[in-house]
């Protein structure tokens, strides 16, 4: 190959005035080039599998496949570091199931790594003390070289390791460990997404294991009923092999059990001894594994299963103050891949004392039902649920644009502020979520407190955004007043949601939709006016009526109701205007 040579620019300073520059040879150039595209292709190959999943098993596992052929070695990991527990974590593949692994931070190279945030490179592992060779005499699997490097978020904290082993034909080099911390760079803007989706599903699957538990009992005529299609809902959507409940009554303790390894739903007498036994273990909702609590565990799943109980997660089931029973599942059902299997421990023990809540309440309801008082107990409970879920549609909403922008933005810091937003949402959805008992049981307190107008309203109008933007609607917001207030901020987010969702519903495709944020003597003044067909005849005069709905395909009726009840909890008024053909204005007045 001959060797070409290429000039500087015209007036080149690290030239000498007058001199002819010297020739660089393409030749000398070309292992930096092949080493520059071998770094571009290493990230557009890491790019497309982080890119290709949201879920945070099959995207660890995804990367260290990846990152193994990149890097020439024998294998890699990518462990994620837990802050709170002080400790690192991550998924490897045991024949066709993933497994997770473990160790404090300090410990170990990646330990080591985490812990000082420096990168390490070994071309002979055993020279270093650091370096735990207890897997390597375990495996019978010998490790020579290794390179780690630490990956970092925005504000320079370590967030996971990854490290590589035994490169293929010699020892890792400087250009390995910069191609290395350039896949870390990837991979940390693919973790935080993970984690934002994973969170998100989450939140959508506990929030549907409380609603489809909550449609069991309110359509259950029975106990017996009720129960087992509990039990079943439980089983299937927390995703385990057994599900039962130990229920105390003035006609006797009974077991009502569901397992996997039979479709059929027992019912068996349980002796006072058992009972006061199974009492025991259930104060509190704990946890408990069979090799602490087997016997425990046994007693709430029929004697003749060959069900080899590994775990189990129970909670108590009260009636006021009185323990009534206990609710458990246990042996979850892990796949790769899937968000909503994977719930953590604590996320498990606060579902299933939210799902025990709910269960107490069905089996009261159901015994004030035969005492003549059942009807009016469900439909508090159904208009409960049914308004946390109408109002949980916006910040989903929200959250599902925000979450699609960022997979396709380019830019590190949108995706950030992308980010930023989702979690915003997310942490409204979280308040709504923890009202659910609370409206539950016919609570209608609202928590005042002081509010700075110019954050709210930013955040108000970043969820509106993909509401009118899905329905075609130009949103236009004006604060004439961005001083401070006083009002439950939550709850006063869901009257204009529900107000702008409205709106959008009425106008079809397409129209305008205004708010106005002002100061009226010592009011707070809200007005949200649409461009739509006005309020039909038809809803005059029962406007703010619970369930009262025209026109709209798919609607409550609850959301002008809800929206009422909390603005007079306020002590305000919400009124409308209104003409038809030339849309609808609503008018709230709070107290400053």
């Amino acid at each position: 190959m001959s060797a070409t040579s290429v000039n500087p620019p015209p007036g080149d300073a690290t030239q000498p005035a007058g001199s002819r520059p010297a020739p660089v040879s393409v030749v000398s150039a070309e292992p930096a080039l092949v080493r520059v595209r071998r770094e571009l292709d290493a990230i557009i190959d890491i790019s497309r599998a982080v890119s290709s999943t949201l879920h945070i098993d099959a995207l660890l596992l995804r990367i260290m496949e990846r990152t193994t052929d990149l890097m020439q070695a024998d294998r890699s990991t990518l462990f994620v570091v837990d802050a709170e527990k002080g400790e690192l974590w991550s998924k490897v593949m045991q024949g066709n199931e993933p497994h997770t692994i473990t160790l404090r931070i300090g410990d170990g190279i990646a330990g080591w790594v985490a812990e000082h945030n420096q990168g390490m490179k070994l071309d002979d592992v055993y020279t270093d003390a650091r370096f735990d060779k207890t897997w390597d005499e375990k495996s019978g699997y010998r490790t020579r070289s290794l390179l780690c490097v630490p990956i970092t978020d925005k504000d320079g904290d370590v967030v996971a390791v990854i490290q590589c082993l035994n490169k293929r034909g010699r020892g890792f080099d400087a250009e390995d460990e910069h191609l290395l911390a350039c896949i870390g760079t990837q991979c940390a803007v693919a973790i935080e997404n993970a984690f934002l989706y994973a969170s998100l599903a989450h939140a959508n699957a506990e929030l549907q294991v409380l609603y489809d538990v909550e449609q069991e009992i309110a359509g259950a005529h029975d106990l017996h009923t009720m129960l087992s299609g509990v039990l079943e809902r439980l089983q299937t959507l927390m995703k385990v092999e057994l599900a039962a409940l130990l229920l105390c009554n003035a006609n006797g303790s009974q077991v009502f059990s569901l397992r996997r390894d039979t479709p059929s739903f027992d019912v068996r007498a349980v002796d006072a001894r058992e009972t006061q036994q199974l009492l025991l273990h259930a104060q509190l909702p704990v946890a408990r594994y069979a090799d602490e609590s087997g016997a425990v565990a046994e007693l709430l799943i029929a004697k003749d299963t060959a069900l080899d109980v590994r775990e189990t997660y129970s909670a108590p089931v009260f009636d006021g103050r009185v323990l009534i029973g206990v609710l458990q599942v246990g042996n979850r059902v892990r796949k790769l891949g899937a968000a909503a299997l994977d719930i953590d421990e604590p996320s498990m023990l606060r579902l299933l004392a939210l799902v025990s809540a709910q269960l107490a309440r069905g089996i009261v309801a159901l015994h004030e039902r035969e005492a003549g008082e059942r009807a009016e107990r469900l439909a508090l409970l159904g208009h409960s649920v049914g308004a946390i879920l109408h109002d949980m549609r916006t910040p989903l909403t929200a959250v599902a644009g925000y979450v699609e922008l960022m997979t396709a933005e380019p830019s590190t810091e949108v995706r950030r502020e992308h980010a930023a937003r989702v979690g915003r949402a997310l942490e409204h959805m979280e308040a709504m979520t923890h009202e659910v008992l609370s409206f539950a049981r016919g609570q209608r307190e609202v928590l005042i407190g002081k509010v700075y107008l110019n954050k709210f309203v930013e955040e108000v109008r970043e969820m509106l955004v993909p509401e009118t933007a899905r329905a075609g609607v130009t949103l236009e917001v004006e604060a004439k007043y961005d001083g401070v207030a006083r009002f439950d901020e939550s709850k006063v987010k869901r009257v204009i949601f529900n107000l702008a969702r409205n709106a959008c519903q009425a106008m079809g495709r397409g129209g305008h939709f205004r708010w106005t944020i002002d100061r009226v003597g010592e009011q707070l003044v809200f007005e949200c006016a649409d461009t739509g067909p006005g309020i039909p005849k038809e809803m005059e005069g029962r406007l703010f009526e619970s369930f009262a709905t025209h026109g709209k395909t798919g609607g409550t009726g609850l959301g002008l109701a809800m929206a009422k009840k909390i603005i007079d909890a306020h002590c305000g008024q919400i009124g409308v205007r209104s003409r038809p053909g030339h849309g609808a204005t609503f008018r709230i007045e709070i107290p400053l």
